[in-house]
């Protein structure tokens, strides 16, 4: 390879790899500007990198080697790099949010352009996921007490209790904390969330019926054939004891013909078996007209 000047590039060492502090460059024999070459980003003070950073889990990887080895990523970084759902503010791949990086209280706390520092380490579990060192699910859920509003905090609440099959470490985790930022919001997400929601926009329209009154369906429940012929359907939100099914249409409904075609068949045979059969999408969530409309169809069928 050659440079703007046509001199020879010294060649990257094989033992750097794809990312590197300069102060193991510099003992690989580079010397500073070769570490200044066009060819290399520097993704943070003191890291060199052959590409730049495309997305959060890359930038995360090269940051961690100039980071104390008692550090790992919280809050918003660890909710990201979980692939959590957050709110469409908060979940951007490269959106220009500082890195939240926390360390034991005893540590200094990281100062670094383009990093969050942050304490307290001690008091929350930390995981390798996917080669780099994060909080674990039940922490960095309680960590977003601070920083989300309540519905989002049971949207992200819902996706951690469907991934640890259950809410008690999340309840563990929050009974740990000593005086935690967001601690009330923390409580009322508690109480709301449940095992069974497969989406955020499930978990939004749950709570939707929820305030309005209407009783507490079944997530994801399965329906058999009142006849006892076997399967029927499996549905987002059941209400058993009215025989009536509501199912949330997102985008993948309207995607291709065949699954469109399916969720007609599906409708038309747990009609055919007695349900009532009510779809949803977005726009019965966020319009108020048509959310209006959506609760009282729903209220017709289930209160008395």
């Amino acid at each position: 390879l050659r440079h703007a000047f046509g001199m020879p590039r010294v060649p990257l060492p094989d033992s750097l790899g794809g990312a590197f502090t300069v102060a193991e460059g510099a003992r690989a024999g580079l010397g500073e500007g070769r570490m200044y070459g066009s060819d290399l980003s520097r993704p943070t003070h003191g890291v060199r990198a052959t590409h730049e950073p495309t997305t959060l889990r890359d930038l995360a990887a090269t940051t961690t080697l100039a980071l104390p080895d008692d550090s790992a990523f919280s809050h918003l970084t660890a909710a990201r790099l979980w692939g959590l759902p957050l709110p469409d503010r908060r979940a951007g791949e490269l959106a220009g949010q500082p890195l939240d990086v926390m360390r034991p209280t005893s540590s200094a706390r990281i100062r670094r352009a383009g990093c969050h520092g942050r304490r307290g380490l001690e008091a929350r579990q930390v995981q390798l996921h996917r080669g780099v060192r994060v909080t674990g699910l039940a922490d960095t859920w309680c960590d977003l007490g601070e920083v989300l509003a309540l519905d989002d905090l049971v949207v992200v609440g819902d996706a951690v209790v469907r991934r640890l099959q259950g809410s008690l470490a999340l309840e563990a985790a929050l009974r740990s904390r000593v005086r935690p930022r967001g601690a009330v919001v923390l409580r009322k997400a508690l109480g709301l969330m449940r095992l069974g929601s497969d989406s955020p926009m499930e978990t939004r329209c749950r709570l939707l019926f929820h305030r309005s009154g209407l009783p507490e369906p079944e997530l994801n429940g399965v329906i058999s054939r009142g006849s006892g012929g076997g399967f029927l359907c499996r549905s987002d939100f059941v209400w058993r004891a009215r025989r009536v099914i509501a199912e949330y249409q997102g985008a993948d409904h309207f995607a291709s013909f065949e699954r469109g075609d399916d969720d007609i068949s599906r409708r038309l045979l747990a009609e055919d078996d007695g349900w009532k059969y009510v779809e949803l999408t977005k726009r019965d969530y966020f319009h108020r007209g048509r959310r209006a409309q959506l609760l009282a169809r729903l209220a017709a069928y289930l209160l008395d």
